[in-house]
């Protein structure tokens, strides 16, 4: 419940004042207190404003270099299967040459397998190298490629 208040009284304010901003920034201005306190002979009234000065600059600097592009960054790493158009992969599943098999495509998100068909319609045995033409339907559409 209270979880669910804080959210929606974060939600309202808007993402300047996203708790990642506000939070941060108080621990940076009561750290720059307690160390202005025990490091300087400032006066505690310069101390004050020195931390609130501190604070509003690691405010703008945690705004635009860390809150500006997380809100930009995309929330997966997993690809599309569009993104697939090109890329090399193996014959798990022998494809007929009407009909559907399997490939395993490796990737630097991870390792996948996807439904094929043949592009040539030619049979592509199992263990075979293909490439992805395209993709249509939500299925890969392979040629295999000849070792020369």
């Amino acid at each position: 419940m209270i979880n669910g208040l804080l959210d929606s009284i974060f939600d309202s304010l808007g993402e300047f004042l996203n708790p990642l901003l506000v939070f941060g920034t108080l621990s940076v201005v009561g750290g720059a207190g307690v160390l202005l306190t025990k490091y300087s002979s400032l006066d505690s009234l310069y101390v004050l404003i020195a931390s609130l000065f501190i604070g509003i600059l690691s405010y703008i600097m945690i705004y635009y270099f860390i809150v500006i592009p997380m809100s930009h960054a995309e929330a997966s790493t997993s690809i599309s299967i569009k993104d697939l158009e090109g890329r090399i992969g193996e014959v798990l599943t022998t494809i007929p040459a009407q009909g559907l098999g399997e490939v395993f495509i490796e990737s630097p998100n991870g390792s996948r397998n996807e439904s094929a068909q043949s592009f040539d319609s030619n049979e592509i045995k199992q263990g075979s190298k293909v490439v992805v033409v395209q993709v249509k339907d939500q299925i890969l559409h392979v040629s295999e490629i000849n070792e020369l």
